[in-house]
């Protein structure tokens, strides 16, 4: 039995979340928001057919909005992120091997029955999903990665295809490549995609069957692992994803420019306990720290600053990344600066089970043993009863700067204060 590449995605991912927690407004036109409130950044398919633009500015198209009577709400990356676990979790279970490609996305492999037919795999995992998590999903089947995205967009355009497709039993694969646009094959970017249209290329058909000499030599091996993919000959396989991060990174916009360095160390150790937090969940240590701020990108005094620290013995300490995260900050601060942005990223991350211990110093061992105690019963309350129930003070100031997201949904997975309470009589 061959191997065959699944591509895997949330259909409107960002919407189907909230609908997921609102189901009222299933079937009604929606728009989520970016940080601040500031862009469309999704649609469901209602909005779409509306005619509502994507990545236009919110205040242009507010009025439009209310008169479609079409739902806003702001962006939920919290709730996102949890969907999100929930079903790379589910797909791992049901894949042989799965690499997670985005917050929606992923690939995946398994092997082809005799039969060759996928399909009804394909609707039973369509369904577990949905009973399990409640989101729909598109599955796109082929040989290879290209072929595989290909089809996942073939399932998603044509409606009798019911979210599934499977280009792989298809001998004649003209039609369905003739449909692809080339600038909609994975792996063909704008620059590319202007350059085959110079020579004539118009779709993924026509990408497939031109000289492969003219493409090497405009695009070296990168542009024949694309055309040798659509061929149905393997040149990308599959990652199994690693579960440990290479880094951990956590940055916020402004809801206002900030010119002061109180409210930007206020920032930042907001941002330095959700990022040892999450460090902590994902059993790993950080032994370097940058923070980094920056004001308007499109300002005519454009400023950005980074600095990067060292921390000497590898630590998911908050208390420890506080104190060496307001360090840098006194670094990159400058005033009269007006801020729109800042965050921290925590590298040269390893697993805690090789943490490095002090050999002379018990004192130290022993403070180290009751810091790491107190971490872990924060981050218990927290993920029991919601982020910031508990944590330390300089850290619960009152923050108007904090991103602008007065439409965010009330229900969330990841807060109890927010699951719906149920009376039975």
């Amino acid at each position: 039995m061959s191997k065959v590449i699944l591509q895997i995605d949330g259909n409107n991912f960002y919407a189907s979340c909230e609908q997921l927690v609102d189901p009222s407004i299933k079937g009604k036109g929606l728009v989520v928001l970016s940080n601040n409130d500031g862009c469309i950044i999704a649609r469901n398919s209602e909005a779409r057919k509306m005619g509502i633009p994507m990545g236009q500015p919110y205040f242009k198209l507010k009025n439009k909005l209310n008169q479609l009577n079409i739902n806003v709400r702001s962006s939920n990356y919290e709730l996102y992120g949890d969907i999100s676990s929930r079903l790379m979790q589910l797909l791992r279970i049901n894949c042989e091997e799965l690499e997670i490609y985005s917050i929606d996305e992923a690939f995946g492999t398994i092997k082809r029955p005799k039969e060759k037919c996928l399909y009804q795999w394909g609707k039973n995992l369509r369904a577990l999903v949905y009973q399990n998590i409640g989101i729909p999903i598109s599955i796109g089947i082929g040989e290879t990665k290209v072929l595989s995205k290909i089809s996942n967009h073939l399932a998603k355009k044509t409606q009798n295809n019911s979210g599934i497709f499977d280009i792989g039993v298809i001998e004649n694969k003209d039609p369905y490549l003739n449909f692809i646009k080339v600038d909609k094959v994975w792996g063909i970017g704008k620059r590319m995609s202007t350059w085959l249209k110079s020579k004539g290329i118009t779709n993924a058909r026509e990408l497939r069957d031109m000289s492969s000499n003219q493409i090497k030599e405009k695009y070296g091996v990168v542009g024949i692992r694309i055309q040798n993919e659509l061929k149905g000959n393997l040149c990308i396989p599959v990652k199994e994803t690693s579960l440990d991060r290479k880094e951990i990174c956590v940055s916020r916009s402004f809801s206002y420019p900030i010119d002061n360095l109180e409210e930007l160390n206020q920032a930042i150790i907001k941002y330095v306990l959700i990022a040892s937090s999450k460090l902590r969940k994902h059993n790993q240590l950080s032994s370097a720290i940058t923070v980094f701020t920056n004001t308007n990108i499109h300002s005519k005094d454009f400023f950005k600053s980074e600095v990067t620290g060292k921390i000497n013995v590898p630590t998911s300490d908050s208390r420890v990344m506080i104190k060496i995260s307001l360090e840098l900050t006194q670094k990159i601060f400058k005033p009269y600066r007006r801020l729109t942005k800042a965050g921290v990223i925590l590298h040269k991350l390893q697993s805690n089970q090789y943490k490095q211990k002090l050999l002379f110093e018990q004192q130290f061992i022993k403070e180290a043993l009751h810091q790491e105690r107190l971490n872990h019963v924060i981050d218990q309350i927290n993920n029991s009863n919601g982020r910031d129930t508990i944590n330390w003070g300089s850290s619960m100031i009152e923050k108007e700067w904090s991103p602008r997201r007065k439409k965010t949904s009330m229900i969330k997975t990841t807060h109890i204060e927010s699951i719906p309470t149920i009376y039975a009589k």
